[in-house]
């Protein structure tokens, strides 16, 4: 049976990124996700390039390439416009073809931003959590990428990344880098909501488990901001993008789960 396709443009607002180079980014991505990505998460897609934003066709999913990203501090982000169409926006930078392949498998396994796994938290606790299904958060680093026809797409986990027994030879993310269930590479985070709805997300940063709650008045320290640009990682953009998501769920009356 064929899997669901959906219509995805990529758009240079830019008008920095040459037509080759587009081109180029978007049949890597085309070849990403239906050769790697499809059968994993069963979504496919398909991918074009349009010239501008008033180009793009009714039901079509664009991400856009933009010259500053309207969320400080972050690369990129997925979210739904107010018609409730989900998009992505990715800053023009060296190396944002990973950020427009994490933000488009992103956006297919979760276009709304409100899927949710409930398994056992980080701790050891045994009290069970819902964590954001968000595919390439805890693999994000550009050194846990890989190259398809010379251009840099994301590395993303796999539906095992939230078992909760580690079975040997069974692959947790797409390149095989995790060993087990519910870890993260350097550079990598994770967010989730415990039972009392409060916000966590997690942090690994040169092999330490860093985890703050959000709201929490105590806030990265500067020796962790350090690290954390250091890595490649987004930093408190982070917490500053999913503390967005958050707020703008709650205004428009939805809940994640």
């Amino acid at each position: 049976m064929p899997l669901p396709k959906q219509n995805i443009a990529l758009v240079d607002l830019t008008k920095k990124v040459s037509s080759t180079d587009l081109k180029a980014v978007a049949d890597a991505l085309q070849i990403q996700v239906s050769r790697d990505f499809a059968s994993i998460w069963g979504q496919d897609a398909t991918l074009q390039v349009v010239d501008n934003s008033a180009a793009v066709p009714k039901g079509t999913w664009p991400i856009w390439i933009v010259d500053e990203i309207d969320v400080e501090g972050v690369k990129g982000y997925h979210w739904t416009d107010e018609r409730g169409q989900p998009f992505a926006k990715v800053e023009y930078r060296e190396g944002w073809s990973l950020t427009a392949s994490h933000e488009l498998l992103e956006m297919l396994v979760n276009p709304y931003v409100n899927r949710t796994m409930r398994v056992k938290g980080l701790d050891s606790s045994g009290q069970e959590v819902d964590f954001l299904v968000e595919v390439s958060d805890p693999v994000e680093d550009d050194d846990y990428g890989y190259r398809i026809n010379g251009v840099l797409v994301s590395n993303f986990y796999y539906p095992a990344f939230f078992d909760l027994i580690k079975v040997e030879n069974r692959k947790y993310d797409h390149l095989g880098w995790l060993t087990e269930p519910r870890k993260l590479l350097n550079g990598g985070y994770i967010s989730w909501k415990d039972a009392a709805g409060q916000w966590y997300q997690a942090f690994m940063v040169e092999g330490q488990l860093i985890i703050k709650k959000l709201g929490d008045t105590m806030p990265l320290t500067a020796r962790e901001k350090r690290t954390l640009w250091t890595l490649g990682a987004i930093g408190l953009g982070i917490t500053t993008v999913l503390i967005f998501i958050i707020s703008k769920i709650s205004n428009n009356g939805n809940r994640l789960r």
